[in-house]
């Protein structure tokens, strides 16, 4: 044994002060046995050991409740009287002859009514197991001084007292038990260091996984070889610390250049390292850069893990130790960068393409590049710069500084990149297009995609984007892709098909229907039960109140216009599919307008109760109206309207786009021109109606108010 390594741990376990750790390290110089647990000599895992729990006792052996409360509170006299012994070394006879509740209770347990050290408890567990997992220090060496056998019992599940004192994180317990077993053990410590449970764990493990710092130092200077080794999962010490979060465990566990970093699914311990902690990540990497590059079962890198995190910190530190890692592939050929793209996790990928531009043409094995995989799943910046200036083109510094979803390419790379094909044929621009993404379709064509390119079967991205479910995207997707040039896939005519949407019209007007029965029957319950209430004569008391009958007038009108809307409803799934649309098309409308006069009655109701009230209250009682109603006046026109009102001009204007495109777009889509109109006029009438109807209704009230001195 190297007198240095004795030297370095001698001084380690001073610096702990544990005076037992030192004896033991005084005792086990020479000892050849204990060398091989601060070598490379990792006891071997024993199959038919691990995963197999011992038998369990019979009832003989059965711990009596009174000892194991015992043995819990670490009570050595309890203890010394539960056996017997009035010294500690000799039986008292006359415990045991009184014919006590306790004797009886004893009795039960054993014939001889007498407690012995051979007891055990649930799970195999001697008073050892118990003292030592508890932390009594006392007990633990007096148990072991009259039985030294305890210390390599095992209980079910192949566990000796000092595993369970490493699970418990009791350092004290683990240094008293290997100096006595270096002591009074034929095979010294080596037969307790050396031990492991069904799940092939050794004491290390136990400390790991559970963050016991203290006790991890002291196995580290007892058997470093410990942390060289898995279990039965192929789990090391080392990867169960990081993925616990320990800094201080993983310290401890490095300064051993041999430990494993195994992890389950062939994962190392930085793999783990770059989802849980900066820190961590940063000292695997100084401890073996090399890390970055092993692969788990998937083919991952820890790269692949980071990217898919998006801590820019994290992939920053790796590609600082490791850059090839960016261009490693998984067995489904996604790359880091493609990762990212999969996550939206713009900033990563902007890093990673800063650092190694040529990975930006790595393709997984469907021949996609990163942009066909962001144009799947989100939306993003794509930052044309010129080739020679890092001067962006389109935008300036301070917006592309602030957006912060932009990935900066040179020009010539971006433009190859929207434009490269896929295994299918597919562009980025297909695929933006197959999922209606009309924020990604505009990207994409603001860096130059190309909207003519037909795919294997002979589509283009405006045959994917007339194809989708939903109206809304259907309609947005295909105006945008018309007005900037893109084209059908040449196709017979008369095989086209309509774009069906009687089932849209059909699973939504059932809905519709019962909303608008309930807007009718609060606006004729309204009617009936008027601000102000009725006189002896049955007429309403504010009848003569401008602000009544305008109530009445908004009232009735959001009555009639949503019973019209309920009627168009039932005729809708009566009629051709053409009046089903017409139908349904103008029940919406007459709905947002029951919805709009209903708050107008509302409004107006409220204010005529209030009389002569103080303006600052009427006022209050617009505002809040006028706010909710404009937020979702805003809401309904982002999400529903097709595009704005100068690309829906271009759409209707016939020198707009390829005259056999809008032939085709009218085959497929009958309704898309009718359907352009009534959102343009919807738009710019609602917003009208709005302001003038609110401008007026406020207006008129400051007016009045200062006229009477309401202020």
């Amino acid at each position: 044994m190297s007198v240095d390594f004795l030297a370095n741990a001698l001084r380690k376990a001073s610096n702990l002060e544990d005076e037992d750790l030192c004896s033991f390290l005084q005792l086990a110089e020479g000892d050849e046995r204990w060398k091989s647990l601060l070598c490379d000599l990792c006891p071997p895992l024993d199959p038919a050991r691990c995963g197999i729990d011992v038998q369990l006792f019979d009832d003989t052996q059965v711990m009596c409740p009174h000892m194991y409360q015992a043995t819990l509170s670490g009570s050595i006299n309890r203890v010394n009287e539960l056996l017997g012994l009035t010294d500690g070394t000799t039986h008292d006879v006359t415990v045991v002859l009184e014919d006590t509740p306790e004797k009886q209770l004893r009795g039960k347990f054993h014939g001889d009514g007498l407690c012995t050290l051979q007891e055990v408890s649930t799970g195999k567990n001697t008073i050892l197991h118990i003292a030592a997992e508890q932390g009594h220090y006392e007990l633990a060496n007096k148990l072991i001084t009259m039985d030294n056998s305890l210390l390599t019992f095992e209980n079910s599940r192949h566990e000796t007292p000092l595993h369970l004192a490493a699970r418990a994180g009791k350092h004290n317990i683990i240094s008293l038990i290997v100096f006595q077993a270096q002591q009074s053990l034929t095979r010294g410590a080596f037969e307790v260091l050396r031990r492991r449970n069904t799940d092939g764990d050794t004491l290390l493990h136990e400390a790991a996984r559970n963050g016991h710092e203290a006790t991890v130092q002291r196995l580290m200077i007892i058997a470093p070889a410990l942390s060289a080794k898995g279990n039965t999962a192929s789990i090391s010490p080392l990867y169960l610390a990081v993925a616990r979060n320990s800094v201080g465990v993983v310290e401890a566990l490095i300064e051993n250049k041999q430990a494993s970093a195994a992890g389950p699914k062939k994962q190392n311990a930085l793999h783990a390292a770059v989802l849980r902690s900066s820190e961590i990540t940063t000292m695997l990497l100084n401890w073996r850069a090399e890390l970055a590059y092993e692969r788990d079962s998937s083919g991952s890198t820890p790269l692949h893990y980071a990217a898919s995190d998006g801590d820019v910190d994290v992939v920053r530190k790796i590609l600082d130790r490791a850059p090839l890692a960016v261009y490693i592939q998984d067995e489904e050929g996604s790359s880091p960068l493609h990762v990212a793209a999969r996550m939206c996790h713009y900033s990563t990928i902007d890093l990673m393409i800063n650092w190694c531009p040529d990975s930006s043409k790595l393709r997984d094995n469907q021949g996609r590049n990163f942009i066909h995989i962001v144009a799947q799943h989100g939306r993003i910046k794509l930052s044309n710069y010129g080739f020679s200036q890092r001067i962006p083109i389109m935008y300036g510094l301070k917006k592309i500084a602030t957006f912060g979803k932009k990935i900066n390419l040179e020009g010539h790379i971006l433009k190859n990149l929207v434009n490269e094909r896929d295994n299918e044929g597919n562009t980025p621009l297909h695929c933006a297009s197959m999922i209606g993404s009309v924020g990604m379709i505009l990207e994409l064509i603001r860096v130059k995609a190309d909207t003519t390119v037909i795919n294997n079967e002979g589509k283009t991205a405006l045959d994917y984007s007339i194809s989708q479910d939903s109206v809304f995207l259907m309609a947005r997707s295909t105006i945008n892709l018309f007005v900037h040039g893109a084209t059908f896939g040449p196709q017979r005519q008369d095989k086209l098909k309509n774009w069906k949407d009687h089932e849209i019209i059909e699973r939504t007007s059932k809905n519709l229907i019962v909303v608008c029965i309930l807007i009718a029957t609060i606006a004729l319950s309204a009617a009936f039960n008027v601000p102000g209430s009725y006189n002896d004569d049955g007429l309403a008391n504010l009848r003569r109140r401008k602000m009544y009958n305008l109530f009445l007038v908004f009232d009735t009108l959001s009555m009639s216009a949503s019973v019209t809307a309920v009627m168009l409803l039932v005729v809708a799934k009566a009629v051709t599919e053409k009046g089903s649309r017409i139908c349904f098309g103008f029940s919406l409308i007459l709905l947002w307008i029951s919805l709009f006069t209903i708050e107008f009655a509302f409004v107006l109701g409220i204010s005529v109760a209030l009389g002569k009230g103080k303006m600052a209250t009427k006022s209050l009682i617009y505002i809040l109206p006028a706010f909710f109603f404009l937020f979702t006046a805003i809401i309904v026109n982002v999400l529903c309207l097709p595009t704005s009102l100068w690309t829906m001009h271009r759409v209707l204007s016939s020198k707009t786009g390829d005259r056999q495109t809008k032939r085709q777009i009218d085959i497929q889509f009958p309704t898309l021109t009718t359907y352009i109109r009534i959102s343009s006029w919807f738009m710019i009438l609602n917003v009208i109606f709005y302001l003038g109807v609110f401008g007026f209704l406020y207006g008129g009230s400051i007016a009045y108010g200062i006229k009477h001195s309401w202020f």
